[in-house]
């Protein structure tokens, strides 16, 4: 609608592909750039950019400060800036990065061009950082309030997830999201509610984009009523009669769980969001908040040993670039992969070091082929063979879903040419064996200060504890939302966003009951006449029993049943078996 041209900051490249592709279905020309792209296709979209048709630009925060863009886009008539995900600009924000800081080099080079940003969760605090940080001038705030007068809200606590699971999808009838935390489990469960006869597709960002557009599709038409999925989806995904969104895992903070429980029902109608968590949930939760925020000399000895392995000098390495295997250097360290990406991330938050976008898209590969098809391997000898059983031995998980690889790795464990291994996966992709996703570039890294003496190394401690106190919080404050048994759950989190005064919704788990564990003198009857009727008909255990009620009533119904069992009406043994007794 404007008269020029829109930049578009985001922070992710699977969420810049889904609004251009729904921007050029609408007839509106847009492109992204991404790690994908080579130079010639980045300098003819920047082109296009500035002298062409294309309307729309999306691009990833850490672009600002390349070269290439800040020598082109000075030449480009904006009429807006948008800042997607605004909150990663904020330390108190859930997700921040610091590649956000770059955007008001923006406003040095169109300072007169009008900014905007956008979130869809954010504190007090952090919609004032936003207004600082990216140096807005007297900002107007456009806010809807965050309740949701027809998504109701329930937490289960059960050692049966699958079964609760299944119960649930049985009940609520429409379309559902079920979230998880990794790729596997996206796979993993989406196969076994498959197997329970229920049209299913997975999601995640590791996934080829072909498929992960396939089973996206499937699920928007409704061909595929349920999706499994890690946080990955959703960004960008326009979906109005969602009736149903699952987690099967407790989220780092209220601000993920609530955007993500609210993509239910936002055609109004009534919808519901369900956490299930177990007894082991909470700490895996901690734990995984601890490996995110090491010690401060633990992140400086691998910093030294990232040096080492370059060969950085001291006084020496200032914006020196080097290809970056995350998977060698992790053996170079003797030390898991996962903990030294977070390091390494927290290195990078600290200004010490920065990664090409390559960094965060390996190669992958996933075998297509079934048992039967891989007979030829006992066949005959080839590279192309030993290529596959090569990667068959060293990568699990490769039927299930796409893993990441390392070409140079791999060529040098084989002791073949890399090129070699590359033309070999090229022919096993051809041929349908596997589908191979080579990466754009090789990732990088670059050193983004001199190496200092090894005693001037420094990081923030009072910042650092600052970013990991703010996790803490926000974790803390969604386990206590999964905890607590007594204050509706709608009001904990409007006000956890800064409302105030909020009135009880009437529709979550604790404002329909389920912290009630008393019945009626009529309810008691009536639970007695169908215990015995059901008795009658065979066994039945416990919790089995308590669950043919709906989940709100469960409590007051095992309650009733251990009265039964105080006043010798009925026994239950050890296993949770209930005898009636004469």
């Amino acid at each position: 609608m404007l008269p020029g041209k829109t930049i578009v900051i985001s922070p992710l490249i699977a969420l810049m592909q889904d609004q251009v592709d729904n921007l050029m279905q609408r007839g509106i020309i847009a492109k992204s750039l991404n790690s994908n792209l080579d130079f010639r296709q980045i300098d003819n979209i920047l082109d296009r950019f500035v002298y062409g048709d294309l309307k729309i630009l999306y691009i990833s925060p850490e672009r600002i400060k390349t070269e290439l863009f800040t020598r082109r886009i000075i030449h480009a008539k904006l009429s807006l800036i948008a800042v997607d995900e605004a909150h990663c600009i904020s330390q108190w924000g859930y997700d921040f990065r610091p590649a956000y800081f770059d955007i008001p080099l923006l406003r040095e080079i169109h300072p007169k061009v009008p900014m905007m940003a956008l979130t869809a969760t954010a504190t007090p605090r952090v919609l004032d950082d936003i207004g600082e940080k990216l140096q807005l001038r007297t900002p107007v705030v456009f806010r809807k309030s965050f309740s949701r007068d027809n998504l109701s809200l329930t937490v289960m606590h059960t050692d049966d997830k699958q079964g609760e699971l299944l119960r649930i999808i049985s009940r609520v009838k429409g379309c559902t999201i079920i979230y998880v935390r990794n790729r596997r489990e996206t796979i993993e469960t989406a196969q076994w509610l498959s197997q329970h006869g229920y049209s299913v597709a997975s999601y995640h960002g590791g996934m080829e984009r072909g498929q992960r557009e396939k089973n996206q599709q499937a699920w928007m038409t409704n061909k595929a009523r349920i999706i499994v999925s890690t946080n990955a989806f959703g960004m960008g995904i326009d979906k109005a009669d969602v009736r149903l969104v699952v987690h099967l895992d407790i989220p780092p903070s209220l601000e993920e769980y609530y955007q993500e429980a609210g993509r239910a029902g936002r055609d109004g109608k009534d919808s519901w969001a369900v956490m299930l968590t177990d007894e082991v949930d909470v700490a895996t939760a901690r734990k995984n908040l601890e490996d995110q925020f090491p010690a401060l000399d633990v992140i400086s000895g691998v910093y030294d040993r990232l040096c080492r392995y370059y060969k950085v000098a001291y006084g020496s390495g200032l914006m020196e670039n080097f290809d970056f295997n995350i998977i060698e250097f992790s053996e170079y360290l003797d030390k898991p992969v996962k903990k030294v990406f977070h390091i390494l991330d927290i290195l990078e938050k600290e200004g010490w070091i920065a990664f090409s976008e390559a960094f965060r898209e390996p190669s992958r590969v996933l075998v297509l082929a079934n048992a039967e098809d891989l007979e030829f391997l006992g066949l005959a000898n080839s590279i192309k063979k030993d290529v596959l059983v090569h990667l068959l031995r060293k990568y699990e998980g490769l039927f299930m879903d796409f893993v990441k690889i390392d070409e140079s790795r791999i060529a040098q464990e084989m002791r073949i040419d890399e090129a070699g291994l590359i033309h070999y996966l090229h022919i096993l992709r051809a041929e349908g064996i596997i589908d191979y996703q080579q990466r754009a570039s090789r990732p990088q890294v670059t050193f983004m200060k001199e190496r200092p003496q090894e005693d001037s190394f420094y990081i923030d401690r009072k910042s650092y504890q600052l970013r990991k106190k703010l996790a803490s919080d926000r974790l803390e404050a969604i386990i206590k939302y999964v905890s607590q048994e007594h204050s509706c759950r709608q009001s904990i989190i409007v006000e956890y966003f800064g409302e105030k005064n909020y009135k009880l919704c009437g529709i979550c788990d604790i404002c329909q009951g389920l912290s009630d564990t008393s019945l009626s003198t009529d309810q008691l009857a009536k639970v007695t006449e169908h215990l015995k009727e059901v008795l009658s008909k065979g066994r039945v255990y416990l919790k089995a029993y308590a669950n043919l009620y709906p989940f709100n009533k469960r409590r007051r119904i095992i309650r009733a049943l251990r009265d039964f069992e105080a006043e010798g009406i009925i026994s239950v043994d050890n296993s949770g078996l209930i005898t009636l007794r004469n």
